[in-house]
C-alpha cells in the first residue's frame, strides 16, 4: 500500500506541477472541470451503493456548467446560474419521481449534495489560479494541504494510539492530527523560503494552522460520507489512494479558505 502511494505520487505530482508552472489559468480550469466530472461520478456512485438514486447525468452536467460560469463570469451571473441549476435538479427529480414525493425529494437532495460538495468546493482552486499570483497560490495550497495529509497519515500509522473521532473514522488518531498540523505549518514556512518570500511570519503560522485544520475537517467529512454510504473508498482511480475524492478531500475544504484569505488581502 505504501509503495503504491509513493509510486502514484511520483507520477502524478510532477505532471501536476508542470501544468501549474507552464500552463495557463484556462488549462488549469480544464483540469479542474475534468476533476469535477470524475468527482461527481464517484460521489453519485457512492450514493447508489448506499441505496440512493441520484440523477447522475444531470448532476454531472450541472456541475461542469456551474464551474464554467463561476470561472468565466462575475459572481452575480454565477449566483443566477447556481440557482437555475438548483431549480433544474429539483424539477427533474419531481418529474422522475412521479407521484412518489419522498423518492423525488431524495433524488433531488443527493444530487444537490453532490453539486455542492464536489462542483462547488472543487471550483475554488481554479478561481485561485485565475488570481494574481495564481501559480503561487496553487503551489502553496497543494504543498501545505498535502504535507498535512502526509504527516497525519505517517505519524498516525507509526505513533498513533488515541483515536480522534472513532464514530467517523476508526483509523484517525490524535497523534496523527497533531503531526499533520505541524507538517502543515512546516510546509508553510518552507513555502516562504522557497517561492513566497512576501508571506509574513504571522501568516506562515496562521495559514499553516488554518489550512491544516480545514484539511482534516475535509478528511473527516469524506469519511463520514463514505460511512453513511457504506463504502471503503470513493473509487479505484489512483493506486494506493483510492478514488479521486480520496486524494482531494482535504483540498475541497482548504481551497475556499485560501481563496477567501486572498480575496480579503490577508495573504
Amino acid at each position: 500500500m505504501h509503495l503504491k502511494r509513493i509510486l502514484s505520487a511520483a507520477v502524478l505530482l510532477p505532471a501536476f506541477l508542470l501544468l501549474v508552472q507552464f500552463g495557463t489559468a484556462l488549462h488549469f480550469f480544464l483540469l479542474v472541470a475534468l476533476a469535477i466530472l470524475v468527482g461527481l461520478y464517484e460521489f453519485y456512485g457512492m450514493a447508489k451503493a448506499g441505496g440512493w438514486h441520484p440523477l447522475t447525468p444531470l448532476g454531472m452536467g450541472c456541475g461542469v456548467a456551474l464551474s464554467c460560469v463561476e470561472f468565466f463570469e462575475a459572481p452575480a451571473p454565477w449566483l443566477i446560474s447556481a440557482l437555475s441549476g438548483v431549480v433544474l435538479v429539483l424539477l427533474t427529480s419531481l418529474m422522475v419521481g412521479g407521484t412518489d414525493q419522498k423518492e423525488a425529494a431524495s433524488r433531488g437532495a443527493v444530487t444537490l449534495l453532490g453539486l455542492i460538495y464536489v462542483a462547488g468546493l472543487m471550483s475554488f482552486p481554479a478561481l485561485l489560479r485565475a488570481m494574481e499570483p495564481g501559480r503561487t497560490y496553487i503551489l502553496y495550497l497543494v504543498l501545505v494541504t498535502w504535507a498535512g495529509d502526509t504527516g497525519a497519515f505517517y505519524v498516525g500509522s507509526t505513533m498513533g494510539k488515541r483515536l480522534l473521532c472513532p464514530s467517523v473514522s476508526p483509523r484517525k488518531t490524535v497523534e496523527g492530527s497533531v503531526g499533520g498540523l505541524l507538517c502543515s505549518v512546516l510546509a508553510s514556512g518552507i513555502a516562504k523560503l522557497w517561492f513566497w518570500e512576501g508571506l509574513g511570519a504571522v501568516e506562515v503560522v496562521a495559514m499553516g494552522l488554518g489550512l491544516g485544520v480545514m484539511g482534516q475537517i475535509g478528511d473527516l467529512c469524506e469519511s463520514m460520507l463514505k460511512r453513511s454510504f457504506g463504502v471503503k473508498d470513493t473509487g479505484a482511480l489512483i493506486p494506493g489512494h483510492g478514488g479521486l475524492l480520496d486524494r482531494v478531500d482535504s483540498l475541497l475544504f482548504t481551497g475556499p479558505v485560501l481563496y477567501v484569505a486572498a480575496l480579503a488581502g490577508w495573504v
